[in-house]
């Protein structure tokens, strides 16, 4: 018997001379390396990911009715699943399903389906934890109101600048003195030195 079992959406049994079977189980591991060029024209290796795994399903339904309406669904709604056969795979997710209903199953159909293993994380990793102000909030209130140097609140005082609100005479004297030092520009020239139209006759 081949069991594809969801957390929210039931189970699909695939028995053989019964219901169905599973025709084939293919189970794919992938990793990412990567490559660092170096002087020279080599290459240095020095992080090894590895890809989620990736889990293939292929098999006959007989009695299709309820169990295309079960995987299209765990499909739809994202259903955690767990495989039980030649493989036993748990925290899968439908992220490819073709079915194919032919003249030779009348009440049934073929499938293939593409599941990938995804991690499950804590409610800290999934964005579901307290907030920080949160809990030096609850902090503050289990100890009476007063907080400890660790949880108290900290005050950004940003960026600062200072002015002066006096200029000494001889400072503004000398930046006059540097102004009127300058050279002065020098106009352009009032007239053109060669005509630009002599006119036609």
């Amino acid at each position: 018997m081949y069991i594809l079992q969801g957390a929210k959406c039931g189970t699909v049994r695939f028995e053989p001379f019964k219901t169905g079977v599973i025709t084939k189980e293919t189970v794919s591991r992938q990793s990412t390396i990567t490559d660092n060029p170096v002087e020279g024209g080599g290459n240095i290796n020095d992080h090894v990911f590895r890809s989620p795994l990736s889990f293939q399903l292929a098999g006959t339904v007989t009695d299709g009715a309820a169990a295309i309406a079960t995987l299209n669904q765990m499909w739809t709604r994202g259903d955690i699943l767990t495989y039980t056969g030649r493989n036993r795979v748990s925290n899968l997710v439908i992220q490819n399903l073709q079915s194919t209903h032919d003249a030779t199953n009348r009440k049934g159909f073929t499938f293939t389906a593409t599941l990938k293993q995804i991690t499950l994380g804590s409610s800290s990793a999934s964005g579901t934890a307290e907030m920080m102000s949160d809990q030096d909030s609850a902090a503050a209130a289990s100890s009476g109101g007063k907080t400890s140097p660790q949880t108290a609140k900290t005050r950004a005082d940003g960026l600062k600048t200072t002015t002066s609100e006096k200029i000494s005479s001889s400072a503004y004297a000398s930046y006059v003195n540097s102004y009127n030092s300058k050279p002065a520009g020098s106009s352009g020239p009032s007239s053109r030195a060669t005509p630009t139209n002599t006119g036609r006759k």
